[in-house]
């Protein structure tokens, strides 16, 4: 009886003192698990922060190479405004000379200029479309530069449109020279016509008899599209060139300055 007593409180004693170690083993697999898991957190935390730090430092290092980069195109616009200015300064006030019987209609920073007047029942548009330089024809292979290039002169497009009220009408395409005005082509035109159509415009004007080459060069004539017309229109558009290419420049300034 006795020995059972001291075996009894020998088991009673032990089940305290296992339930203790097994508690003791499972906050320390907590522990375990919770240190595991915030230093996961505290690596992303600082990964996170260094590409951050490095993201900043790029973003810096590109804001700087753009302003440097934008800067320098900012003086080279503006040295290029100066030099347009300086060598080809453009006039403002263009005076239509009386000899000239057309309104104009231009408009900053289009490329197209618009002539329009009456002629009796007939409505005339011209509508100059630029102008460039091609090579004079005619001239001696000595006359040429070292390149072997001769000398150039302007030449500029222009379409010419002769109506009466809402009925066909009458186009002609132009070139013009210095004292000279070549009719390339002409046609005419229905005021309402299917653009799915194919309509016959004529032969090459080239191809037509040459007295009836000569008419039409004289029909243009009377109605002011002739020689003194070229020659104004040559200026003014070397003019109106130099102006919108100052005007491009600017425009371009302004919108790097942004």
């Amino acid at each position: 009886m006795a020995l059972f007593q001291i075996m009894r409180k020998a088991g009673t004693a032990i089940i305290p003192a296992a339930m203790a170690l097994k508690t003791l083993s499972r906050q320390r697999a907590i522990h375990a698990a919770v240190g595991s898991s915030f230093q996961s957190r505290c690596r992303l935390q600082i990964s996170m922060w260094n590409s951050s730090i490095e993201s900043r430092a790029s973003f810096a290092s590109l804001a700087v190479a753009t302003s440097k980069t934008d800067e320098n195109l900012i003086k080279v616009l503006d040295s290029e405004i100066q030099c347009a200015v300086e060598s080809d300064p453009p006039n403002e006030d263009v005076v239509t000379p009386d000899t000239i019987p057309f309104t104009i209609e231009d408009k900053p920073g289009e490329h197209s200029v618009i002539l329009r007047r009456k002629y009796g029942n007939e409505d005339i548009k011209v509508e100059v479309l630029g102008i460039g330089m091609v090579d004079q024809e005619g001239e001696d292979d000595d006359d040429d530069d070292e390149e072997g290039k001769g000398s150039q002169q302007p030449q500029l497009n222009f379409n010419v449109t002769i109506s009466k009220g809402d009925g066909p009408c009458l186009e002609f395409n132009c070139s013009a020279y210095p004292d000279e005005i070549v009719i390339d082509m002409m046609s005419t035109k229905q005021p309402k016509g299917n653009d799915d159509v194919l309509a016959y415009e004529g032969p090459a004007f080239t191809d037509l008899d040459e007295n009836l080459q000569k008419s039409f060069h004289k029909y243009l004539e009377i109605r002011g599209v002739k020689g003194s017309l070229s020659n104004f229109l040559l200026e003014y558009m070397i003019n109106k060139d130099s102006r919108e290419y100052i005007r491009w420049l600017k425009n371009v300034k302004q919108f790097v300055e942004m």
